[in-house]
């Protein structure tokens, strides 16, 4: 692969994580103060961290891929791995441990599937262009 090539694509998949990331912070912040103010139950929280998480991922892997020409599934799904690890290993240092769980192990699953996904989204949204 061309060295160009590997820096464009590392520079998508950095902008990714990034977006994804930042997303992800907004979306909790709204969830929560949805929460605070209504009357959801703490039994939803689970199932609206997933849904915010996929979003993100989605959302991230979309907007980075857009000026790539080709590869957005390789690199969407690279950014859903990396956001994963990522929030695993803060899970990990703010709670001391990761439970996987049936939730967990869906989270992860999804956001592999929304990387890849959005990758698509974000080469196609280029070649409409």
């Amino acid at each position: 692969m061309e060295e160009g090539m590997i820096k464009k694509n590392g520079t998508a998949i950095l902008k990714g994580e990034i977006i994804a990331f930042i997303i992800n912070i907004l979306g909790l912040v709204v969830m929560s103060l949805i929460m605070t103010y209504s009357t959801i139950s703490d039994n939803n929280i689970p199932t609206l961290v997933i849904a915010v998480n996929t979003l993100a991922i989605l959302i991230g892997s979309s907007i980075a891929t857009i000026k790539l020409e080709k590869k957005g599934i390789i690199n969407g799904v690279i950014i859903g791995i990396l956001y994963m690890l990522i929030y695993l290993i803060i899970s990990l240092i703010f709670s001391g441990n990761i439970n996987f769980s049936s939730k967990t192990i869906l989270l992860i699953i999804l956001g592999i599937i929304a990387g890849g996904i959005g990758g698509i989204i974000g080469v196609n949204l280029n070649r409409k262009t």
